[in-house]
């Protein structure tokens, strides 16, 4: 060949393979429009603050109020997905709940120490027990919050399996169609 032929041949074969590259490399045009995370949130922020205004306002309709409520959960859902709750965090929540929980249902048991019914006597045994899974609990995540170990999932995977075991020994009677 020639050698104009191979400069003709060079220049289109670099080309089309600069054209490929380029192809490649410069992002997709809807992709490239799409808001980013932090955007959205920022987004649905403002549309909450707007919709709040509207929902205080004289005036206001239920369904202005249920636009409000459903803007508050898509907003709360994308602060989420932003910044994920690590596994510790979210066995803290979980655990705070049932703490909670157990607080409430022994404040109102707690005159109630000396009941001679024994719908009473059981459920005064049934917040020991609960009690005592707490207080393993509070020492293993103590434990853990010393030994700097973030593994929190494993945590609160056990303490679901214990609370679901407990509640299988103190509350057999609903669980008995399911092991059939």
């Amino acid at each position: 060949m020639k050698k104009k032929t191979w400069m003709i041949l060079s220049v289109c074969g670099a080309l089309a393979i600069g054209g490929f590259v380029w192809g490649n490399l410069s992002p997709n045009q809807a992709e490239a429009n799409a808001p980013t995370l932090q955007e959205k949130v920022s987004y649905a922020n403002e549309s909450y603050d707007a919709q709040k205004k509207i929902a205080d306002a004289p005036g206001a309709t239920t369904a202005d109020e249920q636009k409000l409520k459903e803007l508050a959960s898509k907003a709360g859902d994308l602060e989420a997905e932003l910044s994920p709750q690590s596994a510790l965090d979210e066995f803290n929540e979980v655990f705070a709940g049932y703490k909670d929980l157990y607080a409430i249902e022994s404040a109102h048991y707690a005159d109630q120490q000396d009941s001679e019914d024994p719908a009473v006597q059981r459920v005064l045994e049934e917040l020991e027990q609960k009690g005592k899974l707490i207080a393993q609990f509070e020492k293993q995540a103590q434990s853990q919050a010393l030994s700097k170990s973030a593994d929190g999932e494993s945590l609160l995977d056990q303490f679901m399996a214990a609370t679901s075991k407990l509640n299988q020994e103190l509350y057999p009677e609903q669980y008995k169609y399911e092991s059939k």
